[in-house]
């Protein structure tokens, strides 16, 4: 009976584990892979894509090519390829790691029909219908900052951006952003200029 038992058991612990498994994939548990879930871009994020009045698609959870998404979503308009390269490689990081924060630190509501998803699409404009091509600069300046991180007193943060021309410390003004790379500064003065203290890692 007690072997008996223990064989129930254990069937029920492997049942368990590929639902804890799925549950807290976007989760970690420990500072260090919390560490690493903010320095090494995963190969994919998922995007809950709503569903759109007039429109016969259903709302569903699609998973993407983080690369890709951030190239996306700066082809859909958030900074456009009509930009200095400086500014795209400005607006590169602020969108990466806005996304990686959010796949970094689960938000409790972002879950749809059981399953949990990293990022909504209206979060950070990802509309792929908008970008038919990827704009070569864009995907320029994706690639040369895709290991640049931006940290503030010590810690990962949410970076933040707007369309008009300011400077707040926490937010990159995408109008200031691009008149100062028109103005020949690299996107390194530029991030210091809009966020300082501000410190910037290439890994």
């Amino acid at each position: 009976m007690a072997r008996l038992a223990q064989a129930v058991l254990l069937a029920l612990a492997l049942v368990a584990i590929p639902a804890t498994a799925v549950a807290t994939d976007s989760v970690p548990r420990n500072p260090e892979q919390r560490r690493s879930c903010m320095t090494d871009p995963p190969r994919y994020i998922k995007v809950f894509m709503i569903h759109r009045k007039g429109s016969s698609t259903p709302a569903y959870i699609r998973r993407v090519p983080f690369r890709w998404y951030v190239q996306t979503v700066m082809a859909s308009g958030a900074w456009p390829g009509s930009k200095p390269l400086q500014s795209l490689k400005v607006g590169a990081i602020a969108i990466k790691q806005y996304a990686m924060w959010h796949i970094c630190h689960h938000q409790r509501l972002y879950v749809w029909r059981g399953v949990r998803y990293h990022i909504r699409q209206g979060d950070q404009y990802f509309m792929p219908g908008r970008a038919h091509r990827i704009n070569r600069k864009i995907e320029r300046a994706v690639n040369s900052t895709w290991h640049t991180w931006l940290r503030k007193d010590g810690r990962y943060f949410r970076t933040g951006w707007r369309g008009n021309a300011g400077r707040d410390g926490w937010h990159l003004y995408e109008n200031t952003v691009t008149k100062l790379a028109r103005r020949g500064w690299g996107y390194q003065r530029i991030i210091h200029q809009q966020l300082d203290p501000v410190r910037i890692v290439v890994r």
